[in-house]
């Protein structure tokens, strides 16, 4: 998992910020912020350019007050919530940013990008329960990430990005484009890596419900540029697919719904291959051939592999992990499996995780290539690729080779 520090080329703001990945937008200022355990927040009062939302989980999650929206790329970037119980903010409501849509912005030419907010503690190598950011910590954390790849220890990762900045009215009286003008020199980019263990999220138990569930129908949305940009780092992915049935003989309907976990970020992504020209994203394909890659599934079977073959992906199968056999021997259904009998997902997900699936017969069997799927249907999906992750997570300590 890495982190990257991207370098704008032109004139740059001089108040460190946090900032909306989409658009840029300031969110709040880093000397608000606070890392307490592996979060990242602040006062609710000290936000800009956002909306709070009611939470559509509110009613089944007290703890869930408001949804964070950046008013400029509407992008969901955050929650408040109370329930932190560490240091001053116990009790509390507070703002916790995530991490895959916002940056940290250090007002010095400097944009880092962490994969999660746990990536930033490793790398600052704290154990205080607060830890109150600044610009020098984090330029410091970037020199040190230059000096390890400068020393064959670490990868760059990614490249010079175009100025959004420039794009943006001039502010503090224009002083940054006169700091341009007087000759200040771009500085050269540095990328930052965090060297994490893979199975470091093991031991955060995941939520019931996934962080976001993206539909991705457009390789122009947004949506899709955050799947690409999730997968190029990954090592670990969760899937499911749906396809049409094969009732006609000699028929062999390739994937039309394909749905996909990332464990570090919480997000769930639904992907509309007839309307992506009924091919899987180039990355998306690179992170499931990848070898090293884990890829989860529940009933990863052979047709599977097969359906993903026809859609032109070669899973590599020495790192396929199908986890209904994992269920099968927790649920001690070993002898109902050798007289043919299969545990489903949503049996599997009331045993195992003590979580109640709804599994309505007609969204299950509904038409997954119709161009304007229901909200049902994408949630159906959603849920079905996110329980398979959370099934994997709960029992891979112990069956996993």
């Amino acid at each position: 998992l890495k982190s990257t520090a991207r370098h704008t080329l032109g004139p740059w703001p001089r108040i460190a910020m946090l900032r909306c990945k989409s658009s840029y937008a300031d969110l709040c200022p880093i000397s608000e912020v606070k890392l307490v355990g592996n979060s990242l927040v602040a006062w609710p009062m000290a936000l800009k350019s956002c909306r709070r939302l009611p939470h559509p989980l509110r009613e089944s999650k007290p703890f869930l007050r408001d949804k964070i929206v950046c008013k400029e790329s509407n992008s969901h970037v955050g929650n408040v919530q109370n329930n932190l119980a560490i240091g001053s903010y116990a009790g509390k409501h507070v703002a916790l940013f995530r991490a895959t849509d916002t940056v940290l912005d250090c007002g010095q030419g400097t944009i880092i990008d962490f994969p999660s907010w746990k990536a930033l503690r490793d790398m600052l190598g704290s154990t205080k329960a607060e830890v109150a950011l600044n610009v020098k910590m984090l330029l410091r954390l970037a020199g040190e990430a230059e000096e390890e790849v400068a020393a064959g220890l670490a990868e760059e990762v990614g490249g010079l990005v175009k100025s959004e900045i420039e794009e943006k009215p001039e502010t503090n009286g224009g002083a940054a484009t006169r700091m341009a003008a007087e000759g200040g020199a771009a500085k050269k980019p540095r990328l930052v890596k965090s060297e994490m263990d893979p199975d470091a999220w093991l031991a955060t138990e995941l939520g019931d419900y996934p962080n976001a569930i993206r539909l991705v129908s457009d390789s122009s949305s947004d949506e899709y540029g955050r799947l690409v940009e999730e997968a190029s780092t990954a090592t670990l992915i969760a899937y499911d697919a749906q396809w049409s049935p094969d009732f006609d003989e000699g028929t062999d309907n390739p994937i039309a719904l394909l749905q996909l976990a990332f464990p570090m970020s919480g997000n769930t992504y639904v992907l509309q291959l007839p309307l992506l020209g009924n091919a899987v994203p180039s990355q998306v394909r690179a992170l499931l051939e990848r070898k090293g890659v884990t890829v989860i599934g529940f009933a990863a079977n052979e047709m599977d592999v097969h359906k993903f073959e026809i859609t032109g992906v070669r899973i590599n199968r020495g790192d396929l992990v199908d986890v209904q056999p994992w269920c099968e021997a927790e649920m001690g259904e070993n002898n109902s499996v050798k007289q043919g009998w299969r545990v489903g997902l949503k049996r599997a997900a009331a045993c195992v995780l003590d979580f109640e699936m709804d599994k309505t017969s007609t969204v299950a069997s509904s038409n997954w290539e119709r161009e304007e799927l229901t909200t049902a249907q994408v949630e159906y999906a959603a849920m079905d690729v996110w329980v398979a992750l959370r099934l994997y997570q709960r029992l891979a300590p112990v069956y996993k080779p």
